[in-house]
């Protein structure tokens, strides 16, 4: 007799390879150890030309109060040997004052300038990018699942431009966290917690006002239509309040006039471009050009680019740089309101909300290299929720990543010496390409929106 074949079940051969979830918790680990390491490493690395303010404003606001660093036209604050006009919002200078507390409770009271404030005010820093990674996290759990929040996270946290950011010493981390949650809060339908959201985004830096048009969009869209009024405008009467609020000390010693005038300083510098590689710094390197064609051809196509004045492009026949960036930047940003006018989703918000600052950084005069920053947060929760905003969010990463690196290399100390002998100047090239990705993500947000599942109809 034949004996019956078994029925026992087949045995599972182990694989030689990892599965796709041992791979992603090693690649999430890896990121996170790297963007630690790296943090810790340059903890003691100052940066005069970035953080000096930083310093001044965070002594005198720890130890005079932050409410009376404001003063009559050309008032600087000195500390040691720095002398920095103050010209940020008043928040931004309640932050930097628990800074300084924090730095005088580490040292015994003391507040020295040296090493041990700038591992102060960079752990500070550290510690915020670590809780927008967790913001992320939050947003994109949400609505992506635990596996793409913890992609994201760590996305950013171990992205090399914010790795840069943090090296040098920006504190745009400062800005970001309360308008990424202002977008996350209105999409989520909340106006009151947006509206004190983007208040505290405006009153750290100006730049906070990019997330505001997609704030009221994502309102008026996060629930029926006739109750779209209503959530904006108590998104408008939280946001009055907050500003009121965090005003109050400085109106109550009566420097309400110094805080304006000095925050519009920001507003009057007088240059194309404050070291942003974009349109504006191809503007200025052909009127370099054209200042050197006179040695000739190579002299024109070699020259560098530099700061030109608005005042001397007009004096060669060029139209009024303000007017002109004015209507780019309204007219990019108008096109992109209307182009999402449905949009409903968070992920979409957060591309809205991004591409407003690329617009920004892209089409404006007075641009300084670091405010693209907010929209490298904002393009993670794209791309996370959204993956067609990937590819864009990389190569975007990358042109950010530059021009931080060109003018300041990776410690403060310029780049590679190899980079001043590259025969064309590289940071038109990288502002020529910052100019395509632009559009390329034009195209990207237009077909996201117009796409079957893009756009939900009114």
């Amino acid at each position: 007799m034949i004996a019956a074949p078994s029925r026992s079940a087949p045995t599972t051969q182990p694989s030689f390879f990892p599965s796709p979830h041992r791979v992603r918790r090693l690649l999430v680990a890896a990121a996170l150890i790297a963007g630690v390491f790296v943090r810790l490493a340059v903890l003691s690395i100052g940066v005069p030309v970035v953080d000096d303010s930083w310093r001044a404003w965070s002594y005198h606001a720890a130890t005079r109060g932050p409410w009376n660093l404001y003063g009559p036209r050309g008032h600087t604050v000195k500390f040691g040997d720095i002398d920095a006009p103050v010209v940020y919002p008043p928040l931004a200078l309640d932050e930097l004052a628990i800074v300084g507390r924090v730095h005088m409770a580490i040292n015994g009271g003391r507040f020295e300038d040296g090493v041990p404030l700038t591992r102060t005010i960079k752990g500070a820093i550290a510690l915020l990018d670590a809780l927008l990674s967790t913001l992320i996290f939050v947003v994109v759990r949400r609505g992506g699942g635990s596996g793409r929040a913890w992609s994201a996270a760590m996305t950013y946290w171990a992205n090399p431009a914010v790795l840069m950011t943090t090296t040098l010493g920006y504190i745009d981390v400062f800005l970001a966290i309360p308008a990424v949650s202002a977008v996350a809060a209105a999409s989520a339908g909340r106006p009151w917690l947006a509206g004190a959201l983007f208040t505290a985004a405006v009153v750290t830096k100006p730049q906070g006002l990019f997330v505001g048009p997609v704030v009221a969009l994502a309102l008026w869209n996060a629930g029926p239509a006739e109750g779209g009024t209503t959530r904006v405008r108590d998104a408008v009467l939280a946001s009055a309040f907050w500003a009121a609020i965090v005003a109050a000390p400085v109106v109550a010693v009566g420097k309400t006039f110094q805080m304006l005038r000095s925050i519009a300083v920001l507003a009057g510098h007088d240059m194309l471009s404050a070291l942003a590689f974009n349109l504006w710094w191809v503007v200025s390197y052909l009127f370099m050009a054209a200042a050197a064609s006179a040695g000739g051809f190579r002299a024109a196509v070699t020259a560098r680019a530099g700061i030109v004045q608005h005042t001397y492009a007009m004096a060669r026949g060029f139209p009024n740089p303000r007017v002109v960036a004015l209507l780019l930047l309204t007219g990019a940003v108008l096109w992109a309101l209307k182009t999402a006018r449905h949009a409903r989703d968070l992920g979409l918000h957060a591309a809205l909300g991004a591409f407003v600052v690329v617009t920004y950084f892209t089409l404006s005069v007075q641009v300084h290299e670091n405010h693209f920053f907010l929209a490298v947060p904002l393009l993670v929760i794209a791309a996370a929720l959204r993956p067609a905003f990937a590819r864009v969010f990389a190569a975007l990463s990358v042109v950010f990543a530059l021009n931080l690196y060109l003018p300041f290399g990776v410690r403060g100390n310029g780049p590679a010496a190899f980079v001043n002998t590259i025969p064309i100047d590289p940071g038109v090239v990288v502002a020529i390409i910052t100019c395509a990705l632009f559009v390329w993500f034009a195209a990207v947000l237009m077909r996201e929106c117009t796409a079957p599942g893009g756009e939900t109809p009114a």
